[in-house]
């Protein structure tokens, strides 16, 4: 075989390999920012009110006070949240922490240098949610860690655009 030869085969596995990387990275991304708004929106519901999750636990104590939710079974004349807001509550930092992830990586592999941003969004999102336990800073946490992450998803999308 000449060097000829090979060229289109190396450049068709080339292309093949970099849709491939493009898929997996626009899949990852709206699987992670899903995650990550379900998480974020379920927190603002239920402290809110729309949702009984909680009860006073949740308005008292902030989003870090949902780790000590009644886990018992129903209390009679207490209304319940929904069973997927429960389980959406329960597994929140799990779900949020792998939605981040998948955020992250879906930026790194189309521009490494903007997974810095979706690092910080991640934990600005995560602390504000779930370690510290002021309302207003968990709005505020979630607005900024959602700018960021969609922020920088958008400019791995504008790198992409711009190599082509």
């Amino acid at each position: 075989m000449t060097s000829q030869n090979e060229t289109p085969f190396d450049e068709s596995i080339r292309l093949a390999a970099t849709r491939g990387r493009g898929w997996l990275a626009t899949v990852g991304s709206i699987v992670g920012v899903g995650g990550t708004l379900v998480c974020s929106l379920s927190m603002v519901a239920v402290s809110v009110g729309l949702f009984v999750a909680g009860g006073a636990t949740a308005l008292q104590g902030g989003m870090a006070g949902m780790d000590s939710m009644d886990q018992g079974g129903p209390e009679a004349g207490v209304p319940q949240a929904p069973g997927w807001l429960d389980v959406i509550l329960r597994f929140g930092p799990e779900i949020l922490i792998v939605s981040l992830l998948l955020v992250a990586a879906s930026v790194a592999l189309r521009r490494p240098v903007a997974v810095l941003p979706a690092i910080g969004g991640g934990l600005v999102l995560y602390v504000g949610m779930y370690v510290q336990p002021g309302m207003a800073l968990m709005y505020g946490a979630i607005v900024v860690g959602t700018v960021l992450l969609i922020g920088a998803y958008v400019a791995s999308l504008r790198s992409a655009r711009r190599d082509r």
